[in-house]
């Protein structure tokens, strides 16, 4: 008996004893769970929802209008960026269109590079035949070239390797402003040299007159037989315009006719005496009375005469559809019917007919209709 309740004591003390460890061991793995993992998820949980709490303000009107200078800021660099975005893809898509020379060249392949390579197809699949031999065919490809200071079509044409014929009759009809070029003007610049001529008569003799098989002409162009019509306007290479015809493209065919200042260009102008908007068919070039007034090109005089506007003035005819008129003159040298020579003395600057003062009105006209003559005329005899 007294065995039996030493051992029932002995049992129940240890088991209190592993009870307590238990609880112990309890509360202490409780307190680290709580210190180790609980408070930190939940302080974590608080800063979240803290900072989405904060981020949904961003889109309330309420946060913005304590936060303007912040807003403005955004904006203001969101739309720097835009329009960032915008320019560098309009410079990239320019940059397929435009040649830029020297430095910025986007093209490194030049019109001399392009026709080497036509040069090496000779011989090729790709080539035609035309009178028994092979024929490399470069079909026409315009770039456009952006005019800076001091820039010249001559410059242009000579720094591209052109023929100043091709670059002037390609940006300028029939030389009008051959002379008058514009910083930041377009110029088109063709891989190769030529003209467009309009056909206007069979084309077979016009290329038999030009000296280019018609074969080739189709493939320059790319177009076939059935696509010519009357007045369509094809690609020529190699073909330059001669003669007066291309003086008068290069602009150097009329002649400065007066020693004299540009008062008054071609265009719409207010009237001096009405004030009136009208437009000015000719140029104003003011010298002193009697300064000696010369033909701008060689021609046949067909009106010599007077006009309560133009006052004593002269009528020329020239080559290619071309007239050149003269007015406010004070002397008259020639009669009507007179062949006359570019540069020959005709006349005298004056103040008759519907004048402000001493000048000479110079037009230029081709087929009747006025031309600008400023941008056709040059001061080189």
């Amino acid at each position: 008996m007294i065995l039996s309740s030493i051992c029932t004591r002995s049992f129940c003390s240890a088991r209190l004893s592993v009870q307590r460890l238990l609880n112990k061991a309890k509360r202490r793995v409780g307190y680290i769970l709580q210190v180790r993992f609980l408070v930190p998820l939940k302080t974590l949980a608080i800063r979240v929802l803290y900072r989405a709490e904060l981020l949904l303000q961003v889109f309330t009107w309420r946060y913005w209008r304590r936060h303007l200078r912040v807003l403005i800021s955004i904006l203001f660099v969101a739309i720097s960026a835009v329009l960032a975005a915008y320019q560098i893809r309009t410079v990239q898509l320019e940059k397929q269109r435009f040649l830029y020379y020297p430095e910025s060249w986007v093209f490194r392949t030049s019109v001399r590079e392009v026709r080497q390579s036509a040069d090496n197809n000779i011989g090729s699949s790709e080539a035609q035949s035309v009178g028994g031999g092979s024929l490399s065919v470069l079909p026409i490809d315009i770039k456009l070239y952006r005019v800076r200071d001091g820039d010249t079509l001559s410059g242009i044409a000579e720094r591209f390797g052109m023929d100043l014929d091709t670059i002037a009759s390609l940006n300028r009809e029939w030389g009008s402003g051959v002379h008058l070029i514009q910083i930041g003007e377009a110029i088109k610049i063709p891989n190769q040299d030529g003209i467009y001529i309009e056909i206007d008569q069979d084309l077979d003799l016009l290329c038999a007159e030009k000296g280019v098989p018609v074969e080739v002409v189709f493939a320059v162009n790319g177009v076939d037989q059935t696509q010519i019509s009357p007045g369509i306007e094809l690609f020529f290479p190699g073909v330059q315009h001669t003669g007066i015809e291309r003086s008068v493209i290069t602009g150097s065919a009329f002649l400065k006719p007066v020693a004299g200042w540009l008062t008054s260009g071609f265009g719409y102008r207010r009237d001096p005496f009405t004030n009136e908007m009208h437009f000015h068919r000719g140029v104003d070039l003011a010298a002193a009375v009697g300064t000696p007034v010369r033909a701008a090109l060689d021609g046949r005089v067909v009106v010599v005469g007077s006009d309560p506007v133009l006052g004593n003035y002269i009528l020329i005819r020239h080559q290619i559809s071309y007239s050149s008129l003269y007015g406010h003159l004070s002397q008259i040298w020639i009669t009507r019917g007179d062949t006359v020579t570019r540069g020959q003395r005709i006349g005298a600057v004056g103040n008759t007919g519907k004048s402000t003062g001493p000048h000479l009105h110079f037009e230029i006209r081709r087929r009747g209709v006025p031309v600008n003559a400023w941008g056709l005329m040059t001061s080189r005899y």
